[in-house]
């Protein structure tokens, strides 16, 4: 796996075109740093491969030669995380830079779990040895800051030229290490539009089991990745494609199975949307998305409570509660976003009941108390919004919309003018439900130390 002596391409200033003003200030602080203590500092991955393609990469990492402990020692704000393998996150007020040692090539200090994967991994080691434990040749460019040189050691300039995603090395065995890279393989198709290479696709085909050995917990912070990058519905065909789908939702996956044209409907309304206010630079909350994404379950196992001859407002509990089960043993959701999930859920039918009848135009003073209690509350966007999408595919009548959207108008919360927008704007700034602010005590009254009481 890993080559004796390779001898990289070092591509010029003159010819890669990339400039010290493309690199954040926060990263240059990071390089300039670590290379005036005597150590090596490159820029690796999407951050180079983003500039090579006239794009403003979102983060900027750094690899260099110098010891967790000795980068720490650097920074006044850093720490060292990791289990795997020990990384430091130097910390610049809200940005963060990280900071990586080269891996070595010492197979005999890998702890290896029997299928493969690599469970700890804190063998250092040379850039020599480091670039064959990336995943993507495309991800595998390091920038000197030393020289300005870009250093390719895979062939993966002329990857990004042609537009292909070609992992480094054997593909069977670089999924077993980390399965998760199959995942990634299909978020980098979405994002950067490149073809995976056919010893690629195939590898997948014989190693996606592996995923189900994935913790859950990580699987939820992939798939945010996934969807809230920009590209979430490119992505989702990805996923599908690549048969990967049902390692996430695999109740969405096996209702798209059986009907992919009317079950497909909605996850694109709400995937598009998503990516349109990221475009916007707008606030998008994961709770939204993931109900939309499993909207279909939910009725699914509705209308099998019903069938059970068990009360509607029981079905539909039951078939929430079912749902979120379900998922997070395989997507582990955290609490804050499955309970936001089952508020945009639970106001669905009231909304539907309470405005059986109602016409356009009527003044708010003139509304029932109920209706005036479903505008006050605090996800009442978010439920209208979810609402008039399912509107769109024929669920719900496009006149209980335009009823409600009288009261709630699409604005930008900034400017005032119309957005496009299918998701609640104004979501609470971390996703975490609007809460009552908690009761303090009473100060006691200090000590009368003349009396000593």
């Amino acid at each position: 796996m890993f080559p004796d002596k390779p001898e990289p391409t070092r591509i010029s200033p003159d010819t890669h075109g990339l400039v010290a003003s493309q690199i954040s200030d926060h990263a240059l602080n990071v390089l300039q740093r670590l290379h005036d203590q005597g150590y090596a500092a490159f820029l690796v991955g999407g951050c180079v491969r983003d500039l090579l393609r006239g794009m403003r990469p979102k983060d900027f990492d750094v690899v260099t030669d110098a010891k967790p402990e000795q980068v720490r020692s650097l920074f006044r704000h850093a720490r060292i995380i990791g289990r795997r393998f020990r990384i430091v996150h130097v910390i610049f007020g809200h940005d963060m830079i990280e900071v990586t040692t080269f891996r070595g090539g010492d197979e005999d200090g890998v702890r290896r779990s029997d299928q493969g994967r690599i469970l700890r991994d804190n063998v250092f080691g040379s850039i020599d040895e480091d670039v064959w434990r990336r995943d993507f040749a495309c991800n595998a460019l390091y920038y000197n800051f030393a020289n300005a040189e870009i250093v390719d050691y895979v062939q993966g300039w002329q990857d990004i030229e042609t537009g292909h995603l070609r992992i480094i090395g054997n593909p069977v065995t670089r999924y077993q290490e980390d399965p998760v890279r199959m995942l990634r393989a299909a978020r980098f198709m979405a994002k950067l539009g490149f073809t995976l290479t056919g010893d690629s696709v195939s590898a997948i085909q014989e190693c996606r089991d592996l995923l189900k050995s994935i913790a859950p917990a990580r699987l939820f912070d992939e798939s945010i990745k996934i969807f809230q990058g920009g590209y979430a519905w490119a992505a989702f065909l990805k996923l599908r494609e690549l048969d990967l789908l049902g390692y996430l939702f695999p109740g969405l996956d096996n209702l798209l199975n059986r009907d992919y044209d009317r079950i497909s409907r909605l996850v694109e309304r709400v995937l598009v949307g998503t990516d349109e206010r990221v475009g916007h630079q707008l606030p998008v909350n994961p709770a939204f998305m993931l109900a939309g994404l499993l909207w279909a379950d939910l009725s699914r196992r509705r209308e099998h409570w019903l069938h059970q001859r068990v009360d509607s407002d029981v079905a539909f509990a039951l078939a929430m509660d079912e749902v979120i089960e379900s998922t997070v043993k395989q997507v582990a959701i955290p609490r804050r976003l499955t309970d936001l999930m089952r508020v945009i859920w639970a106001l669905q039918p009231t909304l539907e009941q309470a405005a059986q009848g109602m016409s356009m135009g009527i003044a708010m003073t003139e509304l029932k108390d109920q209706q005036k209690h479903l505008l006050a509350h605090a996800w009442f966007r978010a439920a209208l919004d979810f609402l008039c999408l399912r509107s769109e595919i024929g669920e719900v009548s496009p006149d209980i919309c335009q009823f409600w959207r009288q009261y709630a108008p699409e604005r930008d919360m900034d400017s005032g003018e119309t957005v496009p927008t299918h998701l609640p704007e104004d979501f609470a700034r971390h996703g975490d439900p609007q809460r009552r602010p908690r009761r303090r005590r009473p100060p006691r009254h200090p000590k009368n130390p003349s009396t000593n009481k």
